[in-house]
């Protein structure tokens, strides 16, 4: 909302201007200035916003430092910034069951089928802190990569088992001491279409049993339709809470008996 109220004012502004600046009408295509330059004006909204989030996140973010707790004003920019992407990306979204989430720090944990998952995640749970885990490699997106680690997220070596294990603890530490919720996509990579469900990395639920925190289960449906229907025709996309688990849910269970639990409850719904 706030690039998008940004955007359209410059582009109101531009060609309201040019609208008093070319009148009286001198010849014909002077009607099409006006919408020149309203489009020139959300161009340089765009270009305004960028280097805006470029400048707050270099004044907020520094990559020598571990961040104990996410910062408000870095989620606000982040979570309104990928509310802008998804919506350009035409996406009408249903949701279902979030009067399940619990009003303390949680373990959210998704299928994986595209890039948009996070974003629209992010997005939907805006006004809560919601770090996620991720590969290093989307730590280097231009503009949300400081704001993402402003927000505490843990960017996550594949190759590096210890690396991530530290990241899992970091994980526990954000949900333990009550600063932030955690999101995490425990097949640890997108997976095909066709794929219903990949199998899970039992590390990942090392976090919940450490914890003892709730862990919310979401499904997503329909993202892999968004990069072959952009930009002209709208994705359906299905996001659903379907249950949580509380501490008394899980706790005779170890990470592996928790991961499998999960997944046969993630895989039940998605296969429906």
């Amino acid at each position: 909302m706030f690039v998008s109220i940004v955007c359209v004012t410059c582009a109101l502004a531009l060609s309201i201007t040019s609208a008093f600046t070319f009148l009286p009408v001198q010849i014909w295509y002077d009607f099409w200035k006006p919408l020149v330059m309203l489009i020139a004006g959300y161009i340089a909204g765009v270009a305004i916003c960028w280097i805006f989030y470029d400048i707050n996140g270099r004044i907020m973010s520094s990559y020598k430092k571990k961040y104990e707790r996410p910062s408000n004003w870095a989620r606000f920019l982040l979570t309104q910034g990928m509310w802008y992407i998804d919506f350009h990306a035409n996406i009408k979204l249903k949701k279902i069951g979030l009067e399940k989430i619990p009003n303390e720090p949680f373990l959210l944990v998704g299928n994986h089928k595209s890039k948009f998952d996070p974003m629209i995640a992010a997005a939907v749970f805006r006004k809560i802190h919601l770090a996620f885990i991720t590969k290093e490699d989307n730590m280097k997106i231009p503009l949300a990569n400081r704001l993402m680690w402003r927000n505490c997220y843990m960017p996550v070596n594949r190759e590096d088992k210890l690396q991530s294990l530290e990241q899992f603890k970091r994980a526990a530490d954000l949900i333990g001491s009550g600063a932030s919720s955690v999101g995490v996509y425990p097949e640890g990579s997108r997976q095909e279409e066709h794929v219903i469900l990949a199998p899970f990395h039992n590390g990942t639920f090392n976090i919940a049993t450490r914890t003892g925190c709730p862990i919310v289960i979401l499904t997503m449906k329909g993202t892999t339709n968004i990069h072959k229907n952009f930009p002209f025709k709208r994705s359906k996309i299905e996001m659903k809470v379907v249950e949580v688990l509380y501490k008394e849910d899980y706790k005779n269970m170890n990470s592996s008996e928790l991961s499998d639990y999960v997944h046969d409850i993630m895989y039940r719904e998605l296969a429906e």
